[in-house]
């Protein structure tokens, strides 16, 4: 199991906590965009493709969502919408 150093601004300088432990810390988007970092860190690290090369695709998926009206881009769906659909 992996663990991490996680530095405090409290009196605890310095303690490390297990991937669980720090999964229970984030919400359910802070939970992908941790996995989706590291995904990516790992990868570029191992060589498989390049920080410009995650750039570049990074950039051209945005254009791509910028063509589409929010209500058909992730994560611009109406509150309301979003009750609707998983209230139900």
């Amino acid at each position: 199991m992996a663990t991490l150093s996680l530095p405090r601004a409290d009196t605890i300088a310095e303690r490390k906590i297990t991937q669980e432990e720090a999964a229970e810390l984030l919400s359910r988007e802070e939970r992908f965009m941790a996995t989706v970092q590291a995904m990516n860190a790992l990868l570029i690290a191992k060589g498989v493709y390049s920080a410009e090369e995650f750039e570049a695709l990074y950039v051209q998926w945005a254009m791509n969502q910028q063509r589409k009206p929010k209500s058909q881009r992730p994560g611009w769906r109406s509150r309301i919408i979003s009750i609707l659909t998983f209230g139900a």
